[in-house]
């Protein structure tokens, strides 16, 4: 029995948005443990309680979050069919999500120039837990990037 094309590409549609709730619900499992164990970790003899995060990292939040409002303004400019506004909007969250990146390398950096080591002999479970936290984000990040890239 041959499949239209149309019942092959419903299929395939069908698949890629399976796939789709897999990654997303594999995430929010991956940053929920994480959570959890920053909350049991802070609770550590070892954990550093006068540490300070970088201003870096305070301003990249900042612009994480302009660029989720660039992206839900590209989302609604595709709905209202305005596709060089909605090319303008997807710009825009693509500069400001490689901002974001930069900023975090500025604010690892600053910790750096700060004496905290994220690895080695003279690291700390603080610096450890941030930095792969940072990095994880930068991974889940960087595929949001490539899809942007795609959809652009």
């Amino acid at each position: 029995m041959e499949m239209s094309i149309q019942e092959h590409n419903q299929r395939k549609s069908q698949s890629y948005k399976l796939l789709l709730w897999f990654a997303m619900i594999s995430m929010v499992m991956m940053f929920a443990g994480l959570t959890s164990a920053y909350v049991v970790s802070s609770s550590r003899a070892d954990w550093l309680t006068d540490f300070k995060m970088p201003s870096a990292f305070f301003i990249s939040t900042l612009v994480i979050i302009l660029s989720s409002l660039t992206f839900y303004l590209a989302k609604k400019a595709i709905k209202s069919n305005n596709r060089q506004i909605t090319s303008q909007w997807l710009l825009a969250t693509l500069v400001l999500s490689s901002i974001f990146v930069v900023l975090q390398f500025v604010g690892f950096g600053q910790i750096i120039d700060s004496g905290y080591f994220f690895t080695g002999s003279e690291s700390t479970i603080t610096t450890s837990f941030l930095y792969i936290v940072t990095i994880l984000h930068m991974a889940h990040l960087f595929g949001g990037l490539i899809a942007l890239l795609v959809i652009i």
